[in-house]
């Protein structure tokens, strides 16, 4: 069932207003385990299981780049798009209880109590970042360049970015914990369509020919890129991915805001 949010007239916003809804949402996300324990227990668990499994079968095929640093940006990829998708979910919450609605009344508009999701969900998200990247310098990883690795973060920053925005704009305009899961949950499916274990070159004809047009594969590449110091041949379409997602992320947000003045 769908839940109209109520809209009033337009009010300017204080940044305090906006700051104070990120203080709560960010509260909400270290109060809640499941938004931020489990994506960072996820990430660990796979670079674990990956790395000790097929480490050493990985580096006879990858010459002078570690299985490690092959492995982890995917693995940072599938942990953003989990830990993001709370964005959607603080939202939710607040619809379906009727407190955005009255934040709203008191304050004259949505806006500040959505942004505060999102930056709280990409707080998160950093913070699970920095501790799986720890993880894997535990178990041998060793970057060539600390720069391009702080590069490659500030990637999936964006990415996360996209993430939260479209789960939020589902949050709003279905009010369902299920539809709202959905983009988290493509993102993560799409990402096993990439080159996982092994570069896309490599791949069986018919999976290469799905890694090709995937648009995660070359987000992934030039993060791999990026922490290895190579030339980054698969930027111009990574970052073209991530933007149009962002974009599209804020485009659902404000389509979704409209449609529920509509309905009010």
């Amino acid at each position: 069932m769908t839940l109209p949010l109520a809209v009033a007239a337009p009010r300017r916003t204080p940044a305090p207003v906006v700051l104070a809804a990120v203080r709560r949402s960010t509260r909400a996300v270290l109060r809640s385990p499941a938004l931020l324990v489990a994506p960072v227990a996820q990430s660990l668990f796979f670079l674990l299981v990956y790395a000790g499994q097929l480490s050493t079968v990985g580096s006879s095929y990858l010459p002078g780049t570690g299985f490690i640093a092959f492995l982890l940006p995917l693995i940072l990829l599938t942990g953003v798009a989990t830990g993001a998708g709370a964005a959607g979910t603080l939202v939710l919450r607040d619809i379906t209880s009727g407190y955005l609605d009255r934040l709203r009344l008191a304050h004259g508009s949505t806006t500040p109590f959505l942004v505060g999701p999102v930056v709280a969900a990409l707080v998160a998200v950093v913070a699970q970042m920095v501790i799986t990247v720890v993880g894997a310098t535990v178990i041998g990883y060793r970057p060539q360049s600390w720069p391009g690795v702080f590069a490659m973060l500030l990637l999936m920053v964006a990415l996360g970015l996209g993430v939260a925005l479209l789960s939020t704009a589902l949050a709003i305009r279905s009010a369902s914990a299920s539809t709202t899961g959905l983009v988290p949950l493509a993102v993560f499916g799409l990402s096993f369509f990439t080159g996982v274990f092994a570069p896309v070159d490599e791949l069986a004809t018919w999976m290469r020919l799905i890694a090709t047009v995937n648009p995660l594969t070359y987000i992934v590449e030039t993060a791999r890129q990026l922490g290895s110091g190579d030339t980054l041949t698969a930027a111009p379409v990574g970052v073209t991915a991530v933007a149009i997602l962002a974009v599209a992320g804020i485009a659902a947000c404000a389509l979704a805001l409209r449609n529920a003045r509509k309905r009010r």
